[in-house]
């Protein structure tokens, strides 16, 4: 079943995805781009959206997630929709500016930056979106890795669940910066039902100029698997039955 549902996920990404929005918008968090400021001073390294958890780390290799290092900052632009990560200090700018392009996005430039999302209980991940993973820097492809685990802190440096996107891959020929819109299309393997998703910048052997924003996700209830089904039906047959027995005791 997990299969099938990642089977259909991937059919539908790819019908359009550059052109779709996430179910799940974190662009939903403040409500224009010249107001994000508070969000950003307010917010600091974690939060919540539509049952989703938020967290942004600086990494420090093996298990080692610190947070308080930097904050999570929301870009809103025509260009740029979702989460990145404050890592640079002032030069994120302050609590009355916007804060200047790339310091603002989850990115391996300065620090080596960390969003998790942690998926609610009861659902499955279906779609996931980024935005702002342009061309320019690090040989004109910028590259941005996810991760998927049970582990609220593994060791992604040598963990295996992981796939990695460009932004040749997404953007359609031309090169101009578009809303690069989903990457499910473009990835394969992913365990739907992953407690944690974990978006890293690079890597990227020509430079480690890569950037880019988490824009949201969509979720869906999880299909049943077989052994469900057939425990229900077994459970039917032996309510009939039950009823057939009653009826006929009854004559």
């Amino acid at each position: 079943m997990k299969t099938i549902l990642r089977a259909l996920s991937v059919l539908l990404a790819s019908c359009g995805s550059a052109f779709a929005a996430p179910a799940i918008d974190f662009t939903g968090l403040g409500p224009t781009a010249a107001q994000m400021s508070a969000f950003n001073a307010a917010q600091n390294d974690t939060t919540s959206f539509a049952g989703v958890s938020i967290a942004g780390f600086t990494y420090g290799g093996g298990t080692t997630f610190s947070t308080g290092s930097g904050y999570l900052w929301l870009r809103n632009d025509p260009e740029d929709l979702g989460l990145g990560y404050c890592s640079e200090g002032s030069n994120c700018g302050t609590t009355s500016t916007l804060g200047n392009g790339d310091w603002n996005e989850l990115s391996n430039n300065y620090k080596d930056e960390i969003i998790r999302l942690t998926l609610p209980t009861g659902k499955v991940w279906t779609d996931i979106f980024v935005s702002s993973l342009d061309a320019g820097g690090s040989g004109n492809n910028e590259t941005g890795t996810l991760y998927w685990s049970d582990v609220a802190n593994p060791n992604l440096n040598t963990l295996t669940t992981k796939a990695i996107f460009s932004h040749n891959q997404i953007d359609p020929p031309g090169g101009a910066e578009v809303v690069e819109g989903s990457i499910w299309s473009q990835l394969s393997g992913i365990d739907v039902d992953a407690k944690y998703l974990f978006f890293r910048a690079g890597p990227n052997p020509l430079g480690t100029n890569n950037d880019y924003l988490v824009w949201g996700v969509s979720l869906a209830n999880p299909i049943p698997e077989p052994q469900t089904y057939a425990m229900l039906l077994a459970g039917l047959l032996v309510l009939g039955w039950g009823a057939a027995r009653s009826r006929r005791s009854q004559r």
